[in-house]
């Protein structure tokens, strides 16, 4: 049986209810049980999160690392608000030097460390995350705050994976 996660399980125990659908089984790629509901909803334990890319610098892999921990533990606010940091950080690390984030953002678009899409992507995860930092702000459901740690991911990929991935195959072909 798939979770939906595209993890294999081998159901162990089996349970119909009037609606629903409950089974225990392990996990093909860790060998850890899970309580699952339905067609692959996992239950417990709350799923982790994928990893980040070690090539993204410390203090920032573990931003999003947190990030990702609040969103599988349902603190979207939470999720939106570090992603946002993540992003900051970020521009701080390339060498933003203004006061507000808004800011470092377009001087990184301004001095063409960032293309105008990514721009908009760390702009869209500026204003959830403010937001969400923002007790007058409307609420980050799940899907907010899946978009968000999306586009902050990718933005850490382009601003730090892509860079060190072409820099790695150019040292490996002499070039």
């Amino acid at each position: 049986m798939s979770t939906g996660r595209g993890e294999i399980v081998f159901v162990t125990a089996q349970w119909k209810g009037e609606e629903d659908i409950w089974w225990i089984g392990i996990t093909h790629c860790c060998d850890s049980p899970v309580l699952v509901c339905n067609e692959g909803e996992i239950i417990h334990p709350s799923p982790l999160p994928s990893p980040t890319d070690k090539r993204i610098p410390d203090a920032i892999r573990e931003d999003l690392e947190e990030a990702k921990i609040c969103f599988s533990v349902n603190a979207y606010r939470a999720c939106a608000v570090i992603a946002r940091r993540a992003i900051q950080s970020t521009c701080i690390d390339k060498g933003a030097t203004k006061d507000n984030l808004c800011d470092q953002i377009q001087e990184l678009f301004s001095n063409q460390i960032i293309t105008k899409d990514i721009k908009e992507w760390a702009d869209v995860v500026r204003w959830v995350g403010n937001d969400a930092a923002h007790a007058a702000a409307g609420k980050v459901d799940k899907e907010d705050a899946e978009d968000i740690l999306e586009l902050a991911e990718q933005f850490l990929q382009v601003i730090y994976v892509a860079p060190a991935i072409a820099k790695e195959r150019r040292s490996k072909i002499g070039r």
